[in-house]
């Protein structure tokens, strides 16, 4: 979904690299790839430890941070002046310590999901999955608006 809305606003094509540096086992890593983006995947399980690293050579960072340590995740991607897309809670902005965070690089999109995702592959058993995320999309600089704009499962 995320892929698709960012091509048709002209944001990414299939000559830029993707940096996605909390890969886990690589499932973005594998839906970029499937999309013919390159994608470099780093986790700090494998050794490579976001918050503490130099950039990669990428176009983007698009990842689904943990989401005890996501403003360090934004502080970093603010650093190294690349757009940057993060999956966070929904509710993530609900909170006044957030607003300077906010107000010092505001985001461009944000793009709640309008299903959950399942984060556990159908290894929950029972019952749907319990969170609702949004992606947020910030550009190289500011944006003047954030445009707010509920998303649709895409039909694959």
């Amino acid at each position: 979904m995320l892929i698709d809305f960012l091509k048709d606003k002209q944001l990414i094509d299939n000559t830029m690299t993707v940096w996605e540096p909390a890969c886990g086992e690589g499932h973005m890593v594998n839906v970029f790839t499937e999309n013919n983006i390159k994608c470099i995947g780093t986790d700090v399980q494998t050794g490579t430890d976001f918050l503490q690293t130099n950039i990669v050579p990428c176009q983007w960072i698009i990842t689904n941070p943990p989401f005890s340590v996501s403003e360090q995740f934004i502080e970093q991607c603010l650093k190294f002046n690349k757009p940057f897309a993060l999956l966070l809670k929904t509710q993530y902005w609900n909170a006044k310590k957030r607003l300077p965070l906010f107000r010092k690089h505001q985001p461009l999109y944000i793009l709640p999901l309008t299903w959950r995702p399942d984060f556990l592959f159908k290894t929950r058993g029972k019952g749907s999955p319990l969170m609702d995320v949004m992606w947020v999309v910030w550009s190289k600089n500011p944006a003047e608006n954030t445009y707010f704009y509920p998303v649709e499962k895409p039909v694959r």
